[in-house]
């Protein structure tokens, strides 16, 4: 295999599951042979822990993970926080109340253990989701999706004011959904108000993730690394959205997948088959046949020199 590299970070959504919530036989195969290889793996996600934590387990994971954007790094088997940053907490009440302005805004706060819902029914309203798209699914798929996304610990709060009383502790981060003309008035707002102090990124189209300013996947993937001794330039990074980006370019190696978005694949090295053709599988595979010297095409690609991608 190609030494050249030693963790892998995975993305969740997009990336690591279909769009039909599964995991292809063929990715976990291949994932678990970087990792007999001498390869750690992990999963850099956006969702909150008890929403990644059995995905991470399903595919064996050998390295903690990295959840909440890179607020919260935790081992899946011990469950021993290594890192935590959150909000700091007047900040995110803050937001709250900032919130309360726009009729539209529907947000959820992602604490260390669970999700404050600053409505009501929040499992009721995801079921109805579920129900909108079980005959896409296969059992399977509509298995993970119960699992991962209504049967997690969450606690509806009535409404924004409910879910300040709940929110004792500095949250993980803040995420609000709103229709697109109000959400780009609240980011805004926002950016003006709090500027370095908070950081604003998104995974899912007319929704804003809030984080502490200092926080991002690419910081929480490089906490981790450094914890395992790995340096910045034996990373792979793969992902697939505008919650990646900052991961991707910090990697040695930054994979988008083929279902990208344009903007995340003009900042990858390079582009793989999109989750629903075994893009992780297909790029796994042919790094650990050692078909290209990895390390060497990087140093060509990023000064310049070349515009091609390498040939797998």
């Amino acid at each position: 295999m190609n030494s050249d590299f030693k963790l892998i970070a995975l993305d969740i959504d997009g990336t690591l599951i279909t769009s039909h919530y599964t995991i292809t036989r063929r990715t976990k195969k291949a994932l678990r042979a970087a990792m007999d290889s001498g390869i750690k793996v992990t999963i850099a996600t956006g969702r909150f822990y008890h929403s990644a934590r059995h995905i991470a387990r399903s595919i064996g994971i050998n390295a903690p993970l990295v959840c909440n954007d890179g607020a919260l790094i935790k081992d899946i088997y011990t469950g021993k926080v290594t890192f935590y940053k959150p909000l700091p907490l007047e900040i995110a009440r803050s937001i709250l109340r900032i919130a309360s302005k726009y009729r539209s805004l529907n947000v959820q706060v992602f604490m260390e253990d669970c999700k404050i819902y600053a409505g009501k029914g929040y499992r009721s309203r995801q079921f109805r989701r579920f129900l909108r798209f079980t005959s896409k699914y296969s059992v399977e798929g509509c298995y993970n999706y119960l699992r991962d996304f209504v049967f997690v610990p969450v606690k509806d709060a009535g409404d924004l004011a409910g879910a300040e009383r709940l929110m004792k502790q500095p949250p993980a981060k803040i995420v609000v959904y709103a229709d697109a003309e109000e959400l780009d008035k609240f980011k805004k707002e926002i950016a003006e108000k709090f500027g370095n102090n908070v950081f604003l990124t998104t995974a899912i189209k007319n929704t804003v993730d809030i984080l502490n300013g200092q926080v991002s996947k690419a910081s929480g993937l490089a906490v981790l690394a450094e914890s395992l001794g790995i340096k910045r330039e034996e990373i792979i990074a793969i992902g697939d959205n505008i919650n990646d980006m900052l991961m991707l370019e910090y990697a040695g190696l930054g994979v988008a997948m083929g279902n990208a978005q344009e903007t995340v694949k003009n900042r990858a090295d390079y582009v793989t088959a999109g989750n629903d053709e075994d893009g992780i599988a297909l790029f796994v595979e042919k790094l650990l046949q050692n078909e290209v010297g990895q390390r060497e095409w990087i140093i060509v690609a990023r000064k310049g020199l070349s515009h091609s991608r390498p040939p797998f």
